[in-house]
């Protein structure tokens, strides 16, 4: 970068320094005020590495792309936040709600690179009109990002659009990025690649965990369940009144005996011993746990549903993961297809550009 560049930044931050607050005083007030100052900051950064029009086509291409996602969350109706640009790395927008399926999570993440390739037809008419090559670069550009973006990995949007397809999906996509990653030795795709790695594993383990614990979790569900049933009981039966005391002449009072057994506390240990019966050999190691924290515990029903909670809460995770994961086989051919045609005409675009390109001076 050379001087005159660098003084450039000097000035304009010297600017913001001084100005700033009156700035930011009228951008606060502003819905789009994040977007519009994130968007300066990084025309600032481009414009110092690779000119200002360049740094204005890079910005118009992610604009367009994040506006594509936000119109598909709109109509998911998810409450969205504004678009903030970050300097090289993109930029993004925040989604309040949480997605339910699979389908709504490849709805959302299809938007950016749809409305990516939606953001070449006027590059290209310009291109066509003016024949400046500048409206060709920026072509190239924008078919590369949306193309890169279709990758098969999470959490870029080709791995959130294929989130509801077998994981074998995720693991080539993951493959791929690293191979090209290290043979161009870029930190950036590694980065990602590292992001992806860890979706894959979380989403792998989760897998695992829920077939190995299947039986088990079945067994937690009814043993809660039927503890519950007994907390029920107990709370619904009337609270005994103690014997009268017989007075005697030496005036010691005796209290009649009572017995101490709980037909309740006897009625679940025997479900539970049932249930212990009825599981498949893998459950049956939880089974005993359980039997023996019901007698460690002298019958107390909350603290029994609490250890049972805890058992139950990470395999629920597992199950809520998998479940996350299985979409219908036909959505999934639906989504395969239009990844695939999406993704197709994004290749075209950026070979077609391609040999129209500038050769560099």
């Amino acid at each position: 970068m050379d001087k005159k560049r660098w003084g450039g930044l000097a000035v304009a931050g010297a600017f913001l320094l001084s100005k700033g607050k009156v700035v930011l005083a009228l951008l606060k007030f502003s819905k789009f005020g994040g977007t519009l100052i994130s968007f300066g900051i990084s025309l600032l950064f481009y414009a110092q590495i690779f000119g200002v029009w360049f740094g204005v086509g890079l910005l118009y291409l992610l604009f367009i792309h994040e506006m594509g996602h936000l119109a598909a969350a709109k109509r998911l109706g998810f409450k969205t936040g504004p678009a903030i640009f970050v300097p090289f790395m993109g930029a993004v927008i925040g989604i309040k709600d949480t997605f339910r399926t699979p389908k709504q999570e490849a709805i959302l993440a299809y938007g950016g690179p749809l409305a990516g390739l939606l953001s070449l037809i006027p590059l290209l008419i310009g291109y066509a009109v003016t024949g400046n090559d500048f409206w060709l670069v920026i072509f190239h550009l924008g078919a590369l990002l949306n193309l890169f973006n279709l990758l098969p990995v999470s959490p870029l949007d080709g791995g959130r659009i294929l989130a509801g397809l077998p994981i074998v999906v995720w693991i080539a996509g993951l493959a791929a990025l690293i191979a090209y990653g290290l043979t161009h030795f870029s930190i950036i795709l590694l980065l990602i690649a590292f992001l992806g790695g860890s979706a894959v594993w979380k989403r792998y383990r989760f897998a695992k965990q829920y077939e190995d614990n299947q039986s088990v979790l079945m067994l937690y569900r009814a043993a809660r369940n039927r503890v519950l049933q007994a907390k029920a009981e107990q709370e619904q039966q009337p609270i005994a009144e103690p014997a009268e005391s017989d007075q005697l002449d030496s005036g010691v009072t005796t209290v009649s005996a009572t017995s101490s057994y709980d037909p309740i506390a006897w009625t679940l240990r025997h479900d539970l011993q049932s249930l212990r019966s009825a599981s498949p050999e893998e459950a049956k190691p939880a089974a005993d746990e359980l039997l023996r924290y019901q007698y460690d515990s002298a019958n107390d029903y909350d603290a029994l549903l609490r250890r049972l909670d805890q058992r139950i809460e990470p395999l629920l995770e597992a199950e809520k993961s998998v479940e996350y994961h299985q979409m219908p086989k036909k959505q999934q051919a639906i989504t395969l297809v239009a990844y695939l045609a999406l993704g197709a005409i994004l290749f075209l675009a950026f070979e077609y550009s391609k040999g129209y390109l500038p050769l560099p001076s």
